[in-house]
């Protein structure tokens, strides 16, 4: 039986080394997201995000960072990696500390997508856009106030002349939708 993966576990993590998970992040299927398995639909959950900071590496030497990447990626030590970070974590406990004090940077979640801008009022109206973002809105809103602008149209079939971007921290979400931010809009 495999036993569940904790905040404060010593794991395995995507990349060699030993690390202790920190976060783990629910995530959902909402309209931002690229792909929805057929047998799923807005609202179900997906595989969580670990957050975890790295203290060994493979070789155990000491080597601080963090990595996220989905759960299934995790798995927990072996007899033989635990019994050596528990000697380790013996002979040299101001590891620990340094590794309590390594801070992780905030989690960025990047959306992209084009926009096609040829006049001003155009323009105007994406910068009402990207200051009714700022509040923290989920996808579904976002594309509501688009529709309120009159803005759908400067979605371009391939390219466009403008980078629309909105940014989600943290894994942050409200009712099973994933809360955007921030938002930039750069002419290309």
């Amino acid at each position: 039986m495999k036993k569940d993966i904790e905040i404060g576990d010593w794991v395995n993590s995507y990349s060699k080394g030993i690390y202790r998970v920190e976060k783990i992040f629910k995530r959902f299927y909402d309209e931002s997201s690229p792909l929805i398995p057929e047998n799923c639909k807005i609202g179900d959950q997906q595989k969580n995000i670990v957050l975890s900071k790295r203290f060994l590496n493979s070789k155990f030497k000491k080597s601080l960072s963090y990595e996220s990447c989905d759960e299934s990626f995790i798995s927990h030590l072996t007899k033989k990696e635990l019994m050596e970070l528990n000697k380790i974590i013996s002979e040299k406990p101001q590891l620990v500390a340094e590794l309590n004090e390594y801070e992780i940077p905030t989690l960025t979640t990047v959306y992209n997508s084009d926009l096609q801008i040829e006049n001003e009022p155009d323009l105007q109206k994406v910068n009402e856009l990207v200051e009714f973002i700022k509040n923290g809105k989920s996808f579904l809103e976002i594309k509501t106030e688009m529709e309120r602008l009159d803005i759908l149209h400067l979605k371009p079939k391939h390219f466009g002349n403008y980078k629309f971007q909105l940014f989600n921290f943290n894994e942050e979400y409200i009712e099973k939708r994933k809360i955007w931010r921030d938002a930039e809009l750069t002419k290309k």
